[in-house]
Formats: C-alpha cells, sequence, structure tokens
C-alpha cells in the first residue's frame, strides 16, 4: 500500500457517506420517493461502495463498472459525485452522458439531492445550468458534457479534471474523442475521481476500456450482476415461484449458477432463478438480450443481441481452456529486400508478429488461410496467415502471422516460406488458400514470379528457395452450385463465398471439430455480425484472423478433408504422435536447416 492510501481512513469514508445518504431523497422504481438510506439501497449499491472504498484505500482513483440494468448504479453514483465535491476543495470536473436527454436527467437528480441537505451537509451553490455547476465556497467547478453518439473529437478540449463521472461510456460514439477526454485527467491529484458505468453494447471501445482496467495497476474494474439486486427474485410460494422454479436447473443455468459461484463468491437462490425465468419469457423475449442487459457474469454482458454470428457461449468456454492450456512460442519475422535475408528470431511478446502453438510434425498434413491487408476490407489494415493441422476429423490451428508492419511482396514470402516449413520435402502436405481480393492478387503473382525465378537460377540459392516452395500446393476454386471443374486459383471473397467460409468455420467451431489456439481468434469471432446480408467485423472492427482461418476451413473441407478420410487420418491415430509435441522446438533453426538441404 502507498503513502497516499496509508492516509485514506476507510471507515471514516464509509460512516460519513452513509451518514451524508440519508438527507437524499430519490425517485425509486418500485416504491415511489425514498430516503437514500443504507436500509433502502440494493444489494449492487452496497457492493458498489465497498468496491469504489476498497479501490480508494489501495489508492486507485479511477473505476470502471459494467453492470446490468435497473441496478441504480447511477442513483448511488450521483451520491458519491456530491459528496466528493462537498468534501473536497478545487475540484474541476465533469459529469459525461451520451445525449442531452441523459444529461437533463442528470441535472434533476442532483438538484433533487441538494435540496434535501440539511446545513451540515449543505454545498452552497453559485450557478446550476446546463452548463455547469458551480459551488459558492470550495472552488469547484462541474461541467456537464454531452458526448454524442456520433463523432465528438473536441470532446474534453482545452481542460484540465481532476474528477470526471461518465455514464453509459458504451453508447458514445466516437473513442477519439473518449481519448481525448482522458488525456485532460489528472494523474497525482490526491483528490482525482474518475468513475466510468456503463451496460455493454457489444464488443466495441468500452470492452477495449474494461479489459484494460482489468489488468491495470491503477484502475479498478467493478462487474455490477443482476443477481446482487435482492428485488431481483420471485419469492417462495407466489404464483411466479410456482410456475418457473421445477426444482432443477437447465444445462446454460448450471453453467453460468457455477461460474457467479467460482468468480464471485455468490451462490443464487432459487427465488433469483425463478425471477430469471419469468423475465425471460414474460418481460424480454430474447435470450441474447437477457444476456446482454441481465449478464450473469461479465463475458454475457457483452454478447450483442440480435446479430452476433459465432455462439458466445462457446467462444467463453474456448476462452477458459486456452488459459489452461500450453503458451505459444514467440518470433518475428524480420523482413528486409530480397527473399533470401529473412530472418525469423524468438522474441517477446510485444514484437512477435509470428506464434507457434505446435512445430511441424513429419508426414503430417497442413492448410494455410492468408489474408493480406484490404483484402478482406478497406479497415482490414493487417497481413493474416492462419496454419492449421487436418485430420479427417478436425482442423487444429498450429501457427499464426499477423501484422500490419508488411509489404505485399514481403507477405508473399513469409507465405513460402511457411509453405516450406509444413510441407514434406517428397509429397505435397500443405495446402495454401489466398484471398485473391484487393492486393492478393500481387501476392499471388510474386509467389509465382519467386518460383519460376528459383526454378530458373543458376545458383544454389535460387535451389534451396525452389524446394522451399515446389511442394505448395493450391487451392482451387469452384462454384459449389456447378458440376464442372475448378475454374481459378484461391479464393475471391464475394459476399456469397464469404458467408459459406464463416458459416463452414462457425459449424465446425461450434461441433469442437475446428479447435482455435488463438485468443485473438476468439476476440474478433466475437465482433462478427450478420445483417441484411451483410457478414463480418463492422465498422473498424477487426476479422482479419477470422477470414483467414475461414479460407483455411474451406480448403480442409473442399479438397484436404477427403484424403485425411481415404488415408484413415483421423485425429487420434497413431500419427498424432510421430514427432514430440515440445516447446523446445526452435523454428528459426528449422527454417533455417530446412533451406540449407
Amino acid at each position: 500500500m502507498n503513502k497516499e492510501a496509508k492516509k485514506f481512513d476507510a471507515e471514516r469514508f464509509k460512516r460519513q457517506f452513509f451518514d451524508f445518504c440519508n438527507n437524499l431523497s430519490f425517485d425509486s422504481k418500485e416504491f415511489g420517493q425514498l430516503r437514500l438510506t443504507k436500509k433502502n439501497m440494493l444489494g449492487t449499491q452496497l457492493y458498489f461502495i465497498d468496491e469504489v472504498v476498497k479501490g480508494l484505500e489501495d489508492g486507485i482513483h479511477t473505476f470502471v463498472v459494467l453492470k446490468g440494468r435497473q441496478v441504480a448504479i447511477t442513483t448511488i453514483c450521483l451520491a458519491l459525485d456530491l459528496f466528493w465535491i462537498g468534501k473536497n476543495e478545487g475540484v474541476s470536473g465533469a459529469f459525461v452522458t451520451h445525449n442531452e436527454e441523459a444529461r437533463e436527467m442528470f441535472r434533476a437528480t442532483l438538484s433533487q439531492y441538494l435540496e434535501g441537505l440539511p446545513q451540515k451537509w449543505a454545498i452552497p451553490i453559485k450557478a446550476h445550468n446546463k452548463t455547469q455547476l458551480l459551488t459558492e465556497k470550495k472552488r469547484n467547478r462541474i461541467m456537464y458534457l454531452v458526448a454524442g453518439t456520433r463523432k465528438n473529437s473536441k470532446l474534453g478540449k482545452g481542460t484540465a479534471l481532476t474528477f470526471c463521472h461518465l455514464t453509459e461510456v458504451s453508447e458514445y460514439g466516437d473513442e477519439e474523442g473518449l481519448a481525448s477526454l482522458r488525456a485532460a485527467f489528472a494523474q497525482r491529484n490526491p483528490t482525482r475521481l474518475f468513475i466510468y458505468e456503463t451496460t455493454a453494447q457489444g464488443f466495441n471501445h468500452f470492452y477495449d476500456t474494461w479489459n484494460d482496467a482489468k489488468i491495470s495497476s491503477t484502475q479498478k474494474a467493478i462487474f455490477i450482476g443482476w443477481w446482487r439486486n435482492h428485488l431481483y427474485t420471485k419469492k417462495t410460494g407466489s404464483k411466479e415461484y410456482q410456475v418457473y422454479w421445477d426444482g432443477k436447473l437447465l444445462p446454460e443455468e448450471r453453467k453460468w449458477v457455477g461460474e457467479v459461484k467460482r468468480l464471485y463468491g455468490f451462490e443464487i437462490a432459487d427465488e433469483q432463478i425463478a425471477w430469471w425465468r419469468w423475465n425471460l419469457a414474460e418481460e424480454t423475449k430474447d435470450d441474447m438480450l437477457m444476456y446482454q442487459n441481465f449478464p450473469p457474469t461479465e463475458d454475457y454482458a457483452f454478447v450483442k443481441s440480435g446479430s452476433s454470428f459465432f455462439n458466445g457461449s462457446k467462444i467463453n468456454d474456448r476462452f477458459k481452456e486456452l488459459k489452461k492450456g500450453e503458451k505459444p512460442k514467440l518470433y518475428r519475422f524480420v523482413l528486409r529486400d530480397n527473399f533470401e535475408q529473412t530472418e525469423l528470431i524468438e522474441c517477446g511478446e510485444k514484437m512477435a508478429n509470428f506464434r507457434v502453438w505446435e512445430p511441424p510434425q513429419p508426414d503430417a498434413h497442413y492448410v494455410i488461410g492468408a489474408d493480406p491487408a484490404e483484402g478482406n476490407s478497406a479497415w482490414a489494415d493487417r497481413f493474416c496467415i492462419q496454419v492449421y493441422r487436418c485430420y479427417s476429423d478436425s482442423l487444429v490451428q498450429v501457427a499464426e502471422f499477423n501484422t500490419a508492419d508488411c509489404l505485399t511482396y514481403q507477405f508473399a514470402w513469409v507465405l513460402c516460406y511457411l509453405g516450406g516449413a509444413y510441407t514434406s520435402e517428397k509429397a505435397s502436405t500443405c495446402m495454401l488458400n489466398l484471398e485473391l481480393n484487393g492486393p492478393g492478387n500481387a501476392v499471388w503473382t510474386e509467389v509465382l514470379n519467386l518460383k519460376r525465378l528459383a526454378l530458373a537460377s543458376s545458383y544454389e540459392i535460387g535451389k534451396k528457395i525452389y524446394k522451399v516452395v515446389s511442394n505448395l500446393s493450391h487451392y482451387m476454386y469452384k462454384r459449389q452450385d456447378s458440376f464442372g471443374s475448378p475454374s481459378g486459383w484461391h479464393t475471391i471473397s464475394t459476399t456469397r463465398e464469404k458467408w459459406r467460409m464463416f458459416s463452414t468455420f462457425k459449424d465446425g467451431f461450434e461441433r469442437g471439430v475446428i479447435e482455435v489456439s488463438s485468443p485473438e481468434i476468439l476476440e474478433e469471432m466475437r465482433s462478427v455480425e450478420f445483417e441484411d446480408g451483410f457478414i463480418g467485423a463492422p465498422d473498424r472492427k477487426k476479422d482479419d484472423r477470422v477470414v483467414a482461418t475461414g479460407l483455411a476451413t474451406i480448403a480442409w473441407a473442399d479438397y484436404v478433408r477427403i484424403k485425411m478420410v481415404r488415408m484413415r487420418l483421423s485425429r487420434y491415430s497413431p500419427l498424432d504422435e510421430v514427432g514430440p509435441r515440445t516447446l523446445q522446438f526452435n523454428m528459426a533453426t528449422y527454417l533455417k536447416d530446412k533451406i540449407a538441404k
């Protein structure tokens, strides 16, 4: 605990805060106007205050709150805001809402709070209008800011803030404007306090804010589950309880009830399950919307209702498995002006652009999916290669190359290196499927030129390069509704073809046939949506890894899987034991040795 934290008296702070709240009146949803006494506070509100106080005690002044709907966090936050302003001097702050209507509701609640304060806690106000709140004494000034749901890059410019309460952050339309506001936040002032609180709205900028807070040493992430609200119950003996509680949990309920117990130490009661089922059946009437509005855990909160393509629950399950699994070996392709000057070096996570979960195995078969930058969409600014090991009954990710720092011809070189690494010198055991949209044709031309130049070269290096790429086979495109022969090399991702790629990948993933090793692919899968014929990551979200995996998947499904069936090569055949799966393997040395042969 740092020196600043030692000065903080947690018990005294809570005692004063609850005394302050005793004087505040608010309009409750269920019981009309009430005093904000501790007795009238919801479990969600008491938990929030406890977590904030623990954070302040540890010297933390930034709190990121992920909540369900109707858990009264904004109400208690506003009380904390006023208490903080009355307690400290020289506060320069801001209340930030997503629209003007919310700002007016914000301001009305604060006015109601201020009117009920006795002399002991009175905060003399000099001005209170739709732009700011000024106090007469302690030199405190709080601005009302509207972030908006569209671009607002001027948000917070020209300000220096020691206090900020941002509500419904996930609704803000401009992450650059939010970043501009954050730049105004004080970093050392002992009276600083910054609170972000919101429900989730899919995998947008707040998803990144939440994940950053979870790993930060200077921020605290607080999840407020619906089950902390004691009003969300249907009492034993009530009509709803009799209808909706049958004495046992459904499989999906059993899973998240167990997760709540494991993650938060909270045991959900049968009366709460009755409420959940009643609300789902008679109020919300949509599974995905229910999970978004009333998430049992933080993972469920980010499932966007109505348009998510991949099953969020399946993604969460795979995330948990990866946390327990082996970590990849990390490398960096160092790309220069000539193919033969390319190097592969071991490195740390920040510098890595190539990861290996399983090294190349003798006589194993592979597919490679490759999506060059801007091949899939204008916002796809990364070059991506996915390598999967093939069986008759499964597809397993073994390596991934992903970077924005690459040129088209260098991407072709990496493809050739990996094609050489993952194919046998005796037979074609690796198939490449390349996205030809955008710069994909230039990549394909470079691959062909490299092979031709190497074949025509009389120098030893040319012969070595030819050996690297000669056995790499290439995907042949064929219309699925045609009886004819294949009509071209690789894939051009039309809307129709993209639907097939993603659907084949989705089916394999959710049945457990396709095994993803990269957490980043799972993150991108969460962003993929479908609506009005569109499928992919909307706006500026990324799906490069998903597209590359889709390309690898259809290469396996259309060609390689049939070959594996004929060879009777299943996942758990004796061939799977050929070559040890060991982290002692060095990919860089392997490539050098293979070229040198």
